[in-house]
């Protein structure tokens, strides 16, 4: 350990990576970050401040992780592989304020994991994880019983342009609503396909959503809500009361009545209508379920 203590972040991790023989898992989707320079202003661009305690899901080779531990109060990283084990412990071995969890985030309680690790005290997420479980991990988060008051995680371009679409567009979608409740989301940063090792087919976006602390609607049953939402979109090509009747057992009756007096077309299609028009419906059927 001592001989790295006087190089970079970026060097020690590429002299940890190259003596541990780490071989990239490509079912992992397992694609690094290594220019401390680029994640110095990524960070920047997240503003990690003093007393911040930050999740960091996907540590990959730990540069980020040890560049947030230099700005934060604390961080937890939380890494599926152990085969990475002997270069975070290289990386991050020497820092008091800095541990890793070997654990698989999408099988993890996400408010019993950050509430043990900060102290039930407030947290962000730092993520650069596999595109195949973006939308997964980022639903987990903003609907986990103690969500974490920002997340700046990288994306692809595609998911990105989906969560920034607006009602009604051929992007509007479950995740983007969700998102949408949750808190308002930005691009910070576009990042080139070079950027990473080894470098992915696609372009990268490193996006922010903070947490709202008024959300945009506020439903009278936000577990039924949800349940609205994602019943909204569960059938692009079917009508929302077809979704509805599907989803809460409605006949088809019942599902139509519901949407008259939320003020919506019967034929209505559920991935036109807003977060009020949807909340509208869930007020409606917690009336009927009460």
């Amino acid at each position: 350990m001592s001989e790295f203590r006087d190089v970079s972040p970026e060097l020690r991790a590429r002299l940890a990576l190259e003596r541990c023989g780490f071989h990239h898992t490509h079912s992992l989707g397992q694609n690094f970050i290594l220019d401390e320079r680029l994640l110095g202003r990524l960070l920047d661009d997240c503003a990690v401040a003093p007393d911040d305690n930050v999740l960091e899901i996907g540590p990959g080779a730990g540069v980020m992780t040890r560049l947030i531990a230099m700005r934060a109060k604390a961080v937890l990283a939380v890494e599926i592989d152990r085969g990475l084990e002997p270069v975070l412990d290289e990386m991050l071995g020497d820092l008091d304020n800095a541990r890793v969890l070997y654990r698989d985030f999408m099988k993890a309680d996400v408010a019993r994991v950050a509430g043990e690790a900060f102290g039930g005290e407030p947290y962000r997420v730092i993520a650069n994880l596999p595109y195949y479980i973006t939308a997964d991990i980022l639903l987990r988060l903003v609907n986990c019983e103690r969500p974490p008051e920002s997340i700046c995680i990288m994306v692809q371009r595609e998911a990105a342009e989906r969560i920034m679409s607006e009602p009604g567009s051929k992007q509007w979608c479950a995740l983007a609503a969700n998102l949408r409740f949750y808190g308002a989301a930005s691009v910070l940063e576009e990042v080139p396909a070079d950027a990473f090792d080894p470098p992915p087919h696609v372009t990268s976006c490193f996006i922010r959503i903070d947490r709202q602390a008024s959300p945009e609607v506020a439903p009278k049953d936000r577990a039924l809500f949800l349940r609205v939402v994602n019943a909204a979109f569960a059938m692009r090509r079917k009508t929302l009361a077809n979704n509805l009747k599907a989803a809460f057992g409605l006949d088809q009756g019942a599902a139509a009545d519901v949407l008259e007096r939320a003020g919506l077309d019967v034929r209505v299609r559920g991935e036109v209508l807003t977060l009020s028009e949807l909340c509208r419906v869930a007020d409606l059927l917690a009336e009927s379920e009460g």
